[in-house]
Protein backbone atom coordinates (compact mmCIF):
# COMPACT_ATOMS: atom_id res chain seq x y z
CA UNK A 1 0.00 0.00 0.00
CA UNK A 2 1.08 3.64 -0.92
CA UNK A 3 2.24 5.72 1.81
CA UNK A 4 -0.11 8.18 0.97
CA UNK A 5 -3.18 5.79 1.05
CA UNK A 6 -1.45 4.59 4.56
CA UNK A 7 -1.59 8.47 5.58
CA UNK A 8 -5.66 8.47 4.86
CA UNK A 9 -6.50 5.44 6.83
CA UNK A 10 -4.55 6.29 10.03
CA UNK A 11 -5.95 9.68 9.24
CA UNK A 12 -9.77 8.13 8.88
CA UNK A 13 -8.83 6.29 12.07
CA UNK A 14 -8.32 9.22 14.05
CA UNK A 15 -10.73 11.60 12.88
CA UNK A 16 -13.96 9.44 11.87
CA UNK A 17 -16.11 9.09 8.35
CA UNK A 18 -14.78 11.30 5.36
CA UNK A 19 -16.76 12.04 2.49
CA UNK A 20 -13.42 11.94 0.65
CA UNK A 21 -12.12 8.98 1.58
CA UNK A 22 -13.13 6.51 -0.97
CA UNK A 23 -11.91 8.33 -3.84
CA UNK A 24 -8.52 8.49 -2.02
CA UNK A 25 -7.96 5.48 -0.96
CA UNK A 26 -8.93 4.27 -4.64
CA UNK A 27 -5.72 6.08 -5.98
CA UNK A 28 -3.91 3.98 -3.70
CA UNK A 29 -5.55 0.96 -4.85
CA UNK A 30 -4.30 1.19 -8.20
CA UNK A 31 -0.56 2.27 -7.02
CA UNK A 32 -0.14 -0.47 -4.57
CA UNK A 33 3.07 -0.99 -5.84
CA UNK A 34 5.21 0.86 -3.10
CA UNK A 35 8.04 1.73 -6.10
CA UNK A 36 10.33 4.05 -4.10
CA UNK A 37 10.92 1.52 -1.60
CA UNK A 38 12.39 -0.52 -4.34
CA UNK A 39 15.39 2.33 -5.15
CA UNK A 40 18.66 1.57 -4.47
CA UNK A 41 20.07 2.53 -1.20
CA UNK A 42 22.49 5.34 -2.90
CA UNK A 43 19.51 6.54 -4.40
CA UNK A 44 17.51 6.79 -1.30
CA UNK A 45 20.02 8.25 0.68
CA UNK A 46 20.56 10.97 -2.09
CA UNK A 47 16.79 11.57 -1.67
CA UNK A 48 17.14 11.94 2.14
CA UNK A 49 20.13 14.33 1.80
CA UNK A 50 17.50 17.07 0.87
CA UNK A 51 15.66 16.51 3.82
CA UNK A 52 16.43 17.96 7.37
CA UNK A 53 18.03 15.10 9.75
CA UNK A 54 14.30 15.25 12.13
CA UNK A 55 12.84 14.54 8.99
CA UNK A 56 15.18 12.05 7.36
CA UNK A 57 15.04 10.23 10.49
CA UNK A 58 11.74 10.05 10.85
CA UNK A 59 10.98 7.61 7.42
CA UNK A 60 12.40 4.79 9.50
CA UNK A 61 8.80 4.56 10.79
CA UNK A 62 7.73 3.85 6.59
CA UNK A 63 8.41 0.42 6.81
CA UNK A 64 11.35 -2.17 7.78
CA UNK A 65 12.73 -1.45 4.15
CA UNK A 66 13.93 2.39 5.55
CA UNK A 67 14.48 1.44 9.11
CA UNK A 68 18.28 2.15 8.75
CA UNK A 69 18.26 3.82 5.25
CA UNK A 70 19.43 7.37 7.34
CA UNK A 71 22.12 5.80 8.75
CA UNK A 72 23.98 6.40 5.64
CA UNK A 73 23.08 10.13 5.35
CA UNK A 74 25.48 12.00 3.77
CA UNK A 75 24.19 15.50 4.24
CA UNK A 76 23.42 15.86 8.30
CA UNK A 77 21.10 19.19 8.74
CA UNK A 78 20.33 20.15 12.23
CA UNK A 79 17.77 22.97 13.07
CA UNK A 80 16.10 23.10 16.35
CA UNK A 81 13.25 25.10 15.41
CA UNK A 82 12.34 21.68 13.53
CA UNK A 83 11.77 20.25 16.79
CA UNK A 84 9.04 21.89 17.57
CA UNK A 85 5.65 21.38 16.17
CA UNK A 86 5.48 23.51 12.67
CA UNK A 87 2.96 26.41 12.45
CA UNK A 88 -0.27 25.47 10.24
CA UNK A 89 -0.42 28.13 6.97
CA UNK A 90 -3.23 29.92 8.40
CA UNK A 91 -2.87 32.25 5.18
CA UNK A 92 -4.93 29.33 2.96
CA UNK A 93 -7.96 30.44 1.93
CA UNK A 94 -9.73 27.04 0.42
CA UNK A 95 -11.63 25.50 3.55
CA UNK A 96 -10.55 22.46 1.45
CA UNK A 97 -6.86 22.75 0.87
CA UNK A 98 -6.66 23.82 4.76
CA UNK A 99 -8.20 21.27 6.06
CA UNK A 100 -5.88 18.92 4.08
CA UNK A 101 -2.71 20.87 4.84
CA UNK A 102 -3.78 20.76 8.29
CA UNK A 103 -4.17 17.39 8.63
CA UNK A 104 -0.75 16.06 6.52
CA UNK A 105 0.95 18.85 8.85
CA UNK A 106 -0.21 16.94 12.06
CA UNK A 107 0.60 13.68 10.34
CA UNK A 108 4.10 14.63 9.48
CA UNK A 109 4.27 15.73 13.05
CA UNK A 110 3.22 12.44 14.40
CA UNK A 111 5.24 10.22 12.15
CA UNK A 112 8.36 12.47 13.39
CA UNK A 113 7.27 11.51 16.83
CA UNK A 114 6.47 7.95 16.67
CA UNK A 115 10.00 7.74 14.36
CA UNK A 116 12.10 9.39 17.25
CA UNK A 117 10.78 8.50 20.37
CA UNK A 118 12.10 4.51 20.55
CA UNK A 119 15.54 6.69 19.81
CA UNK A 120 16.09 7.28 23.56
CA UNK A 121 13.77 4.33 24.93
CA UNK A 122 11.72 6.84 26.84
CA UNK A 123 8.04 6.50 26.05
CA UNK A 124 7.65 10.74 27.59
CA UNK A 125 10.88 11.78 25.69
CA UNK A 126 8.83 14.42 22.77
CA UNK A 127 6.78 15.58 25.63
CA UNK A 128 9.85 17.00 27.49
CA UNK A 129 11.21 17.45 24.23
CA UNK A 130 8.33 20.03 23.29
CA UNK A 131 8.62 21.36 27.01
CA UNK A 132 12.18 21.73 26.77
CA UNK A 133 13.16 21.67 22.70
CA UNK A 134 16.64 23.39 22.94
CA UNK A 135 17.55 20.10 24.93
CA UNK A 136 16.32 17.90 23.54
CA UNK A 137 17.68 18.76 19.90
CA UNK A 138 20.96 18.63 21.77
CA UNK A 139 20.38 14.63 22.75
CA UNK A 140 18.89 14.62 19.07
CA UNK A 141 22.22 15.97 17.54
CA UNK A 142 24.10 13.77 19.48
CA UNK A 143 22.16 10.49 19.07
CA UNK A 144 22.29 10.89 15.16
CA UNK A 145 25.69 11.74 15.26
CA UNK A 146 26.32 8.15 17.03
CA UNK A 147 24.01 6.50 14.78
CA UNK A 148 25.08 7.53 11.35
CA UNK A 149 27.38 5.05 9.67
CA UNK A 150 28.92 7.52 6.31
CA UNK A 151 32.20 7.39 6.29
CA UNK A 152 32.07 10.71 4.59
CA UNK A 153 30.14 14.19 5.11
CA UNK A 154 29.36 16.11 2.31
CA UNK A 155 27.61 18.25 4.70
CA UNK A 156 27.73 19.41 8.16
CA UNK A 157 24.57 22.12 9.13
CA UNK A 158 23.71 23.82 12.16
CA UNK A 159 21.19 26.07 12.96
CA UNK A 160 20.46 26.60 16.87
CA UNK A 161 18.47 29.61 18.93
CA UNK A 162 20.08 29.00 21.75
CA UNK A 163 22.64 26.13 22.60
CA UNK A 164 23.12 25.43 26.42
CA UNK A 165 26.16 23.63 26.32
CA UNK A 166 28.38 25.41 23.96
CA UNK A 167 31.23 22.61 24.33
CA UNK A 168 28.89 19.89 22.58
CA UNK A 169 29.48 22.58 19.32
CA UNK A 170 32.99 21.63 19.65
CA UNK A 171 32.12 18.11 19.73
CA UNK A 172 30.18 18.22 17.15
CA UNK A 173 32.44 20.04 14.39
CA UNK A 174 35.29 17.81 15.78
CA UNK A 175 33.12 14.58 14.65
CA UNK A 176 32.26 16.32 11.15
CA UNK A 177 35.77 16.79 10.17
CA UNK A 178 36.55 13.24 10.97
CA UNK A 179 34.52 11.66 8.72
CA UNK A 180 36.25 13.70 5.97
CA UNK A 181 32.73 16.40 5.77
CA UNK A 182 33.29 18.91 2.50
CA UNK A 183 30.87 21.45 3.94
CA UNK A 184 30.03 23.26 7.13
CA UNK A 185 27.68 25.61 7.88
CA UNK A 186 26.96 26.65 11.46
CA UNK A 187 24.27 29.35 12.65
CA UNK A 188 23.82 30.35 16.55
CA UNK A 189 21.22 32.89 16.93
CA UNK A 190 22.28 33.53 20.53
CA UNK A 191 25.88 34.52 19.15
CA UNK A 192 24.38 35.76 15.74
CA UNK A 193 25.24 39.55 14.20
CA UNK A 194 21.39 40.07 14.14
CA UNK A 195 21.40 39.82 17.97
CA UNK A 196 24.37 41.31 18.08
CA UNK A 197 23.71 44.77 16.06
CA UNK A 198 19.98 45.11 17.65
CA UNK A 199 20.70 43.98 21.45
CA UNK A 200 24.34 44.73 22.00
CA UNK A 201 24.07 41.20 23.93
CA UNK A 202 27.60 40.37 24.63
CA UNK A 203 27.98 36.36 24.77
CA UNK A 204 30.91 34.52 25.24
CA UNK A 205 33.18 33.84 22.45
CA UNK A 206 32.55 30.51 20.54
CA UNK A 207 36.21 28.27 19.73
CA UNK A 208 36.06 26.41 16.88
CA UNK A 209 38.15 23.22 17.03
CA UNK A 210 41.63 23.45 15.77
CA UNK A 211 41.32 20.82 13.55
CA UNK A 212 38.61 22.78 11.80
CA UNK A 213 42.22 24.90 10.23
CA UNK A 214 43.58 21.99 9.13
CA UNK A 215 41.25 19.99 7.43
CA UNK A 216 42.24 18.50 4.87
CA UNK A 217 38.75 18.01 2.62
CA UNK A 218 36.87 20.99 3.86
CA UNK A 219 35.79 23.06 0.82
CA UNK A 220 33.01 25.10 2.05
CA UNK A 221 32.70 27.02 5.30
CA UNK A 222 30.07 29.40 6.01
CA UNK A 223 29.92 30.31 9.85
CA UNK A 224 26.66 33.26 10.31
CA UNK A 225 27.82 33.77 14.15
CA UNK A 226 30.54 35.12 16.05
CA UNK A 227 33.34 32.58 16.51
CA UNK A 228 36.77 32.22 17.38
CA UNK A 229 39.12 30.60 15.00
CA UNK A 230 42.77 29.56 16.17
CA UNK A 231 45.28 30.16 13.25
CA UNK A 232 48.05 27.60 13.17
CA UNK A 233 51.78 28.91 14.50
CA UNK A 234 52.63 27.64 10.71
CA UNK A 235 50.22 30.62 9.67
CA UNK A 236 48.55 28.37 7.03
CA UNK A 237 45.02 27.19 7.37
CA UNK A 238 42.03 25.68 5.45
CA UNK A 239 44.25 23.69 2.91
CA UNK A 240 41.39 22.76 0.99
CA UNK A 241 39.58 25.76 1.42
CA UNK A 242 37.61 27.22 -1.91
CA UNK A 243 34.71 29.12 -0.53
CA UNK A 244 34.27 30.97 3.41
CA UNK A 245 31.94 33.31 4.71
CA UNK A 246 32.33 34.84 8.07
CA UNK A 247 30.65 37.20 10.38
CA UNK A 248 32.72 38.57 13.13
CA UNK A 249 32.02 40.82 15.84
CA UNK A 250 35.52 40.54 17.75
CA UNK A 251 37.94 41.76 15.80
CA UNK A 252 41.20 41.12 16.99
CA UNK A 253 43.70 42.40 14.53
CA UNK A 254 45.70 38.64 15.04
CA UNK A 255 42.55 37.16 13.02
CA UNK A 256 41.53 39.78 10.33
CA UNK A 257 45.61 40.54 9.38
CA UNK A 258 46.11 37.03 8.90
CA UNK A 259 43.12 34.66 8.29
CA UNK A 260 42.15 35.98 4.38
CA UNK A 261 45.62 35.38 4.08
CA UNK A 262 46.33 31.65 5.01
CA UNK A 263 43.95 30.21 2.98
CA UNK A 264 46.20 28.61 0.24
CA UNK A 265 43.05 27.79 -2.53
CA UNK A 266 40.23 29.94 -1.55
CA UNK A 267 37.91 31.13 -4.32
CA UNK A 268 35.40 33.13 -2.64
CA UNK A 269 35.65 35.27 0.09
CA UNK A 270 32.24 36.97 2.31
CA UNK A 271 33.08 38.79 5.30
CA UNK A 272 30.12 40.65 7.35
CA UNK A 273 32.16 42.86 10.40
CA UNK A 274 30.27 45.01 12.90
CA UNK A 275 32.57 47.99 13.76
CA UNK A 276 31.02 49.10 16.82
CA UNK A 277 33.96 50.46 18.38
CA UNK A 278 35.98 53.59 16.97
CA UNK A 279 38.31 53.82 19.56
CA UNK A 280 40.03 50.27 18.55
CA UNK A 281 41.61 50.19 14.94
CA UNK A 282 41.01 46.98 13.09
CA UNK A 283 43.10 46.20 10.06
CA UNK A 284 42.22 43.50 7.45
CA UNK A 285 44.63 41.90 5.40
CA UNK A 286 43.36 39.85 2.38
CA UNK A 287 46.00 38.92 -0.21
CA UNK A 288 45.48 36.16 -1.96
CA UNK A 289 46.56 34.57 -5.43
CA UNK A 290 43.85 32.26 -5.86
CA UNK A 291 40.88 34.64 -5.20
CA UNK A 292 38.08 34.89 -7.61
CA UNK A 293 34.73 36.67 -5.57
CA UNK A 294 35.19 38.99 -2.80
CA UNK A 295 32.33 40.55 -0.66
CA UNK A 296 32.60 42.21 2.14
CA UNK A 297 29.86 44.00 4.37
CA UNK A 298 30.81 46.85 7.50
CA UNK A 299 28.08 47.93 9.69
CA UNK A 300 28.74 50.69 13.12
CA UNK A 301 26.24 50.03 14.76
CA UNK A 302 24.13 52.70 16.69
CA UNK A 303 26.28 55.28 16.93
CA UNK A 304 26.61 58.73 16.83
CA UNK A 305 29.55 59.20 14.97
CA UNK A 306 30.92 56.92 12.14
CA UNK A 307 34.34 58.42 12.42
CA UNK A 308 36.88 55.39 12.20
CA UNK A 309 40.53 54.91 11.35
CA UNK A 310 39.40 50.76 10.13
CA UNK A 311 41.84 49.88 6.96
CA UNK A 312 41.16 47.27 4.63
CA UNK A 313 44.05 46.10 2.27
CA UNK A 314 43.17 44.38 -0.63
CA UNK A 315 46.15 42.81 -2.95
CA UNK A 316 44.29 39.95 -5.03
CA UNK A 317 45.35 40.09 -8.68
CA UNK A 318 43.08 37.48 -10.10
CA UNK A 319 40.29 38.90 -8.26
CA UNK A 320 37.05 39.10 -10.69
CA UNK A 321 34.29 40.48 -8.96
CA UNK A 322 34.07 42.81 -6.05
CA UNK A 323 30.82 43.59 -4.07
CA UNK A 324 31.25 46.26 -1.01
CA UNK A 325 28.59 47.06 1.47
CA UNK A 326 29.84 49.57 4.00
CA UNK A 327 28.00 51.69 6.48
CA UNK A 328 31.60 52.71 8.27
CA UNK A 329 33.09 53.84 4.95
CA UNK A 330 37.08 52.74 6.42
CA UNK A 331 39.65 53.28 4.36
CA UNK A 332 40.96 51.07 1.44
CA UNK A 333 44.15 50.01 0.17
CA UNK A 334 43.26 48.49 -3.37
CA UNK A 335 46.20 46.77 -5.06
CA UNK A 336 47.29 44.92 -8.54
CA UNK A 337 43.28 44.24 -9.21
CA UNK A 338 44.50 43.29 -12.67
CA UNK A 339 41.46 40.71 -13.17
CA UNK A 340 38.53 42.59 -11.54
CA UNK A 341 35.78 42.78 -14.19
CA UNK A 342 32.78 43.94 -12.21
CA UNK A 343 32.63 46.21 -9.10
CA UNK A 344 29.24 46.65 -7.00
CA UNK A 345 29.81 49.64 -4.27
CA UNK A 346 27.00 50.71 -2.31
CA UNK A 347 28.97 52.66 0.99
CA UNK A 348 27.01 55.07 2.79
CA UNK A 349 28.39 57.98 5.49
CA UNK A 350 26.64 59.82 8.22
CA UNK A 351 28.73 62.51 8.39
CA UNK A 352 30.37 65.28 6.12
CA UNK A 353 34.12 65.43 7.23
CA UNK A 354 35.31 65.57 3.54
CA UNK A 355 39.13 63.31 4.12
CA UNK A 356 37.00 59.81 5.25
CA UNK A 357 34.01 61.17 2.23
CA UNK A 358 37.07 61.14 -0.52
CA UNK A 359 37.95 57.14 0.77
CA UNK A 360 34.95 56.39 -1.75
CA UNK A 361 36.88 57.91 -4.39
CA UNK A 362 40.47 56.07 -3.68
CA UNK A 363 38.71 52.82 -3.70
CA UNK A 364 36.95 53.70 -7.06
CA UNK A 365 40.59 54.23 -8.04
CA UNK A 366 41.86 51.11 -7.16
CA UNK A 367 39.66 49.45 -9.19
CA UNK A 368 39.39 51.70 -12.37
CA UNK A 369 39.91 48.62 -14.82
CA UNK A 370 36.77 47.09 -14.60
CA UNK A 371 34.06 46.27 -17.16
CA UNK A 372 31.04 46.65 -14.75
CA UNK A 373 30.02 48.91 -12.45
CA UNK A 374 27.13 49.54 -10.29
CA UNK A 375 26.98 52.70 -8.22
CA UNK A 376 24.33 53.31 -5.40
CA UNK A 377 22.85 56.22 -4.21
CA UNK A 378 24.37 56.17 -0.87
CA UNK A 379 27.42 55.97 -2.92
CA UNK A 380 26.46 58.49 -5.11
CA UNK A 381 25.64 61.21 -1.75
CA UNK A 382 29.31 60.06 -0.50
CA UNK A 383 30.80 61.12 -4.46
CA UNK A 384 28.94 64.10 -4.45
CA UNK A 385 30.14 65.54 -0.69
CA UNK A 386 34.00 64.53 -2.16
CA UNK A 387 34.10 65.45 -5.92
CA UNK A 388 35.96 68.20 -6.23
CA UNK A 389 36.52 68.26 -10.19
CA UNK A 390 38.29 65.10 -10.15
CA UNK A 391 36.92 61.28 -11.08
CA UNK A 392 39.02 58.57 -11.85
CA UNK A 393 39.21 57.52 -15.14
CA UNK A 394 37.32 53.71 -16.36
CA UNK A 395 39.29 53.19 -19.69
CA UNK A 396 37.74 49.82 -20.05
CA UNK A 397 34.17 50.11 -18.70
CA UNK A 398 31.16 49.41 -21.28
CA UNK A 399 28.32 48.77 -18.70
CA UNK A 400 27.49 51.54 -15.67
CA UNK A 401 24.82 51.25 -13.56
CA UNK A 402 23.99 53.97 -11.20
CA UNK A 403 20.91 55.10 -8.38
CA UNK A 404 20.37 58.90 -8.97
CA UNK A 405 18.62 60.90 -5.76
CA UNK A 406 17.80 64.32 -6.21
CA UNK A 407 21.49 66.05 -5.87
CA UNK A 408 23.68 63.59 -8.25
CA UNK A 409 22.70 64.45 -11.36
CA UNK A 410 25.23 66.93 -11.83
CA UNK A 411 28.32 63.75 -10.56
CA UNK A 412 26.08 61.95 -13.62
CA UNK A 413 27.64 64.26 -16.40
CA UNK A 414 31.10 64.26 -14.34
CA UNK A 415 31.42 60.55 -14.44
CA UNK A 416 30.35 60.42 -18.03
CA UNK A 417 33.04 62.29 -19.04
CA UNK A 418 35.22 59.46 -16.97
CA UNK A 419 34.04 56.56 -19.46
CA UNK A 420 35.38 57.40 -22.56
CA UNK A 421 34.46 53.65 -23.78
CA UNK A 422 30.62 53.44 -22.20
CA UNK A 423 28.20 51.43 -24.19
CA UNK A 424 25.67 50.51 -21.72
CA UNK A 425 24.08 53.17 -19.41
CA UNK A 426 21.32 51.81 -16.85
CA UNK A 427 19.62 54.95 -14.47
CA UNK A 428 17.39 53.64 -11.44
CA UNK A 429 15.80 57.33 -10.74
CA UNK A 430 15.33 57.49 -6.80
CA UNK A 431 14.61 61.13 -7.23
CA UNK A 432 11.11 61.96 -5.84
CA UNK A 433 10.48 65.19 -7.18
CA UNK A 434 12.16 67.43 -9.96
CA UNK A 435 15.61 68.37 -9.46
CA UNK A 436 16.25 70.80 -11.63
CA UNK A 437 18.38 68.94 -13.98
CA UNK A 438 20.92 70.47 -16.28
CA UNK A 439 24.12 68.55 -17.91
CA UNK A 440 26.66 70.67 -18.38
CA UNK A 441 28.55 70.96 -21.70
CA UNK A 442 30.90 70.04 -23.21
CA UNK A 443 29.08 66.31 -24.72
CA UNK A 444 30.70 63.60 -22.69
CA UNK A 445 32.86 61.53 -25.45
CA UNK A 446 31.38 58.04 -24.74
CA UNK A 447 27.58 60.19 -25.28
CA UNK A 448 28.74 61.26 -29.08
CA UNK A 449 30.39 58.01 -30.22
CA UNK A 450 30.29 53.98 -28.20
CA UNK A 451 26.80 54.27 -26.33
CA UNK A 452 24.08 52.08 -27.70
CA UNK A 453 21.82 51.18 -24.83
CA UNK A 454 19.95 53.11 -22.15
CA UNK A 455 17.74 52.29 -19.55
CA UNK A 456 15.55 54.55 -17.68
CA UNK A 457 13.81 52.55 -14.25
CA UNK A 458 11.32 53.88 -12.04
CA UNK A 459 10.49 57.13 -14.38
CA UNK A 460 8.06 59.09 -12.71
CA UNK A 461 7.56 61.78 -15.05
CA UNK A 462 9.16 64.33 -13.59
CA UNK A 463 10.26 66.94 -15.67
CA UNK A 464 14.30 66.40 -15.18
CA UNK A 465 13.66 62.92 -16.36
CA UNK A 466 12.08 63.85 -19.81
CA UNK A 467 15.07 66.55 -20.25
CA UNK A 468 17.18 64.09 -18.81
CA UNK A 469 15.94 61.44 -21.99
CA UNK A 470 15.61 64.25 -24.56
CA UNK A 471 19.33 65.44 -24.17
CA UNK A 472 20.40 61.41 -24.77
CA UNK A 473 17.94 60.96 -27.76
CA UNK A 474 19.16 64.23 -29.08
CA UNK A 475 22.84 64.18 -28.94
CA UNK A 476 23.72 60.15 -28.73
CA UNK A 477 24.58 58.89 -32.84
CA UNK A 478 25.30 55.52 -31.87
CA UNK A 479 22.05 55.18 -29.57
CA UNK A 480 19.91 51.84 -30.33
CA UNK A 481 17.41 51.48 -28.01
CA UNK A 482 16.20 53.81 -24.93
CA UNK A 483 14.15 51.50 -22.47
CA UNK A 484 11.88 53.71 -20.04
CA UNK A 485 10.33 51.51 -17.32
CA UNK A 486 7.81 54.21 -15.47
CA UNK A 487 6.90 53.35 -11.70
CA UNK A 488 3.16 53.59 -10.02
CA UNK A 489 1.94 55.29 -13.37
CA UNK A 490 -1.47 54.75 -14.81
CA UNK A 491 -2.28 53.39 -18.24
CA UNK A 492 -3.59 57.08 -19.18
CA UNK A 493 -0.32 58.11 -17.51
CA UNK A 494 2.11 55.98 -19.38
CA UNK A 495 0.36 56.61 -22.83
CA UNK A 496 0.54 60.62 -22.11
CA UNK A 497 4.39 59.91 -21.28
CA UNK A 498 4.88 57.74 -23.75
CA UNK A 499 3.52 60.25 -26.46
CA UNK A 500 5.54 62.84 -25.09
CA UNK A 501 9.01 60.72 -25.01
CA UNK A 502 8.00 60.04 -29.31
CA UNK A 503 7.79 63.61 -30.20
CA UNK A 504 11.57 64.33 -29.35
CA UNK A 505 13.88 65.04 -31.35
CA UNK A 506 16.43 61.68 -32.55
CA UNK A 507 20.27 61.91 -33.52
CA UNK A 508 20.15 58.33 -34.41
CA UNK A 509 17.81 57.00 -37.23
CA UNK A 510 18.12 53.72 -35.87
CA UNK A 511 17.37 54.25 -32.12
CA UNK A 512 14.20 52.62 -30.45
CA UNK A 513 12.01 53.48 -27.85
CA UNK A 514 10.21 51.67 -25.72
CA UNK A 515 8.33 52.95 -23.05
CA UNK A 516 7.11 50.28 -20.15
Amino acid sequence: MSSWSTFMMMEESESGSDSRQPELLEVGKHDSEDRISRLPDPILCHILSFLPAKHAVATRILSSRWNLVWTWLSNLCFDDELCERPAINMHIDDSLTKDTAQRFDKFVHRLSMRALDPLFGLTNTFAAMNAYPRIGFEDFVNWVLDRTNSATLAKFSLQCSNLTDLSLLKFWVSSAIMRNVREIEIYLESHGLHTLFYFFERQDPVELPESLCTSTTLEVLVLYSDFVINIPPSGLCFPCLKFLHIEMYRLPNNLTERLFSACPVLEELSIVGLLINADVVTNFNISSPTLKKLGVRFDIGDQESSYNEHKILIRVPNLERLHIIDHALVSYMVHELHSLTEAFIDVSYVERPLPQAKRVLELLEGVNEIKFMSLSAKTMFVLDLAYEDFFPTFPNLTYLEVHIGGTSWKLLHAILNSLPNLEVLLIHNQAVRDSGFIFEEPIPRCLLFHVKKIEMRSFGGYEHEFQLAKYFLKNIDSLEKLIVKSWEQTSQEKLKQCQELLMFERASKFCQVEFL
